[in-house]
């Protein structure tokens, strides 16, 4: 927990105990409660009676005078270190004034022709504006020219004809410029009968127009012209414009429609050293895909919130905003609808407390947006009645079904680590649950007093859930820009995180340095893959962050220690595996073709591994490669797992292009759950 290599939230409430000289006292006390949620009524009291709590004022919440201190504390250091940012979180309003400021800044961005970027600015603007404002219409107006430019024609189309529904749009003089921009998208979309309509009703518009000069309007309509003609040579000619194809993968098995948990491959099991896990149930080879499941929950990192939709995290380039609160967005009317249905209704009003502060971490929006999300679903009172029954029964996962049945169970039934944790650690989310605790009940959200302590206690133990088991989910940029030609196999920078989130099955799978499984986003849907063969009666294996190729074995350890508090005993670390970077060259990476058309001694022909390496020079120099090449790449695997000794350079390699390979072919992928 560190921003700018700097601690943050942990160290907020601990400090402030130390500074006062009764730390020892506090710990103690806390330690010495019979249960959590005695330790939760006496946290959220001792933070009451030292006015450490949020405060409601003038309308506004103003977070605890905690935070305030060591937000203060932390601008200056990093003012120190040149590094500026703006930590005022007192208002959430719309503001066209600041709409304004963003749109001119998109201007600037457009007229170097920095598209993505002024697409940015634009929707910020947007999402900054009164709905349907003279403000709000200039930002749509001007997202669709960038968009057009980014050739997303029908995004394109779908902001100009926002704009036309506006009553109030200040430029009605240059309507016609929209009617244009629309006609040119039909047009490249092959739409030619479309396109010479609006063209036909944008001449209308430019004749009407009053505030143009006459040679202006000539060369309008000379250009309109043009495009007038290029449509009937088109259509003449009946070109064909190919569109991108996309690979549908479907996936039937044991289905939990409530979190769209899809799985007939692994089951549940618990061991002694690892506690549950997943495991085959038959022999499972690369590329077989395992899981299909949408997110429990999640929450936008970074700038992810410009680009995609704050309720199923898939892209959107023209997406609509909150009517109230500045901070999400939407692809359509109907993931807003859902969004206020499960959580953004209780949400709305808490985004300004939260959101763009660096002492506020993901997980804690995360932990949140699981309550919301459980409590809207169940009710306070069942999901309390449910917390209690859970922490009375000692629910195990590996003795009942209830995990993949069940919502609350899904999410509530995750290790959260409590008994490893340090007692600084464990206070600290004591301290964080009962700041949330607060500003649910400044906003007015129904908590009855006498289930305080068991919503504490739920908040407490979802904290550690989504500290322990979410994860970044990552894309691909739509936009990769002119400087990144270059992949590295051992920056994980090269990926996009769009969200950190919560998936129940995922959350199963144990830690290995040399994982066998991978997982993949396509459009908010989560795809795990056997990335390695698996045999039957295995366990599946993914990365904690930390692997043997790109990560020494004493670095491994420290963040598995420091975070998930255990050592690793994976072959790659019990045999101390050198780093990818490391790895000797064998045959087959010195490319030795006539050695293979001789006498094949890996059983490999020279074909196949010519066709390898043709994969991988259109990956690391152009990024783009067909998603069908994924079948060869897996194959491919497959004969080299059977034939090398590992740790194996080549087969490495083939396991680092695959997941670059998965990565660079999302866009190419629709999932459908059956």
């Amino acid at each position: 927990m560190a921003y700018y290599n700097m601690p943050i939230a942990e160290y907020v409430y601990p400090n402030h105990f130390k500074e006062m000289d009764f730390t020892q006292d506090v710990y103690l006390e806390f330690t010495n409660k019979i249960n959590t949620k005695d330790q939760f009524i006496y946290v959220y009291g001792l933070l009451q009676q030292h006015d450490w709590l949020p405060k409601k004022s003038d309308c506004f919440i103003k977070l605890s005078q905690a935070h305030r201190r060591w937000r203060k504390h932390l601008k200056k250091k990093l003012q120190k270190l040149g590094v500026f940012i703006n930590m005022d979180c007192s208002s959430a309003n719309k503001n066209n004034d600041i709409s304004d400021l963003y749109r001119l800044r998109g201007n600037d961005e457009f007229k170097i022709k920095n598209y993505e970027e002024s697409l940015k600015c634009y929707t910020r603007g947007m999402m900054l504006a009164e709905i349907d404002s003279p403000s709000f219409a200039l930002c749509v107006a001007n997202s669709s020219a960038a968009l057009y430019y980014l050739e997303e024609y029908e995004r394109c189309l779908k902001c100009i004809d926002r704009v036309l529904t506006f009553k109030n749009y200040p430029l009605s003089n240059k309507i016609f410029m929209l009617l244009e921009r629309k006609g040119n998208c039909y047009r490249h979309m092959n739409h030619q009968t479309l396109a010479l309509k609006m063209f036909s009703n944008c001449l209308l518009q430019l004749n009407s127009t009053s505030q143009m000069s006459l040679a202006e309007k000539e060369k309008t309509k000379l250009r309109i012209s043009n495009y007038i003609k290029m449509c009937e040579e088109t259509k003449v000619n009946k070109v064909n414009i190919n569109h991108k194809e996309t690979k549908i993968i479907s996936f039937s098995g044991r289905e939990n429609k409530k979190n769209s948990i899809q799985t007939k491959f692994v089951e549940i099991k618990y061991s002694k050293e690892m506690g549950k896990g997943l495991f085959a149930l038959n022999y499972i080879k690369p590329g077989e895909i395992l899981i299909i499941e949408k997110p429990i929950a999640g929450v936008f990192k970074n700038d992810a919130w410009a680009l995609n939709c704050n309720y199923c995290f898939k892209r959107c380039l023209s997406g609509i905003p909150c009517s109230t609160c500045v901070q999400v967005l939407y692809c359509d009317e109907i993931c807003l609808q859902k969004a206020f249905k499960s959580y953004h209704d209780i949400e709305c009003s808490l985004v300004c407390p939260l959101k763009g502060d660096p002492t506020i971490e993901p997980t804690y929006d995360l932990a949140l947006r699981c309550f919301i999300q459980l409590t809207n679903t169940m009710g306070i009172d069942r999901f309390c009645s449910m917390v209690r029954e859970y922490t009375a029964s000692k629910f195990i996962i590996a003795e009942s079904d209830a995990f993949f049945r069940d919502m609350f169970y899904s999410v509530y039934a995750l290790d959260g680590n409590e008994t490893k944790r340090t007692t600084s650690n464990f206070f600290f989310m004591h301290c964080t649950a009962s700041m949330m605790v607060s500003l649910l009940l400044l906003n007015e959200y129904n908590i009855p007093h006498e289930l305080i302590g068991d919503v504490g206690v739920s908040l407490v133990h979802l904290l550690c859930i989504t500290n322990l088991n979410s994860y970044a989910s990552v894309e691909l940029p739509k936009y990769i820009g002119e400087h990144s030609n270059v992949v590295e196999f051992d920056k994980s920078g090269t990926f996009n995180t769009v969200a950190l989130i919560l998936c129940s099955a995922y959350s199963l799978i144990n830690h290995s340095c040399n994982p066998n499984v991978i997982v993949q986003t396509y459009g908010g849907i989560e795809v795990t893959r056997a990335l390695q063969p698996i045999s039957k009666g295995s366990q599946l294996f993914t990365d904690y962050g930390v692997n043997f190729m790109s990560h020494n074995k004493v670095e491994r350890n420290k963040h598995l220690l420091d975070q998930y508090k255990f050592s690793c005993q994976c072959l790659a670390c019990m045999d101390d595996w050198p780093m990818y970077t490391s790895l000797e060259h064998d045959d087959l990476s010195l490319n030795n073709l006539t050695l293979y058309d001789a006498d094949k001694p890996f059983g490999i022909p020279s074909t196949t591994l010519k066709k390898f390496n043709e994969i991988v020079y259109l990956l690391l120099t152009k990024h783009k490669i067909n998603v069908d090449y994924l079948e060869f790449l897996f194959s491919f695997l497959d004969v080299l797992d059977s034939n090398l000794k590992k740790p194996c350079f080549t087969y490495y390699k083939c396991i680092q292009i695959i997941q670059r390979c998965l990565y660079y072919t999302s866009d190419q992928i629709h999932c459908v759950i059956e």
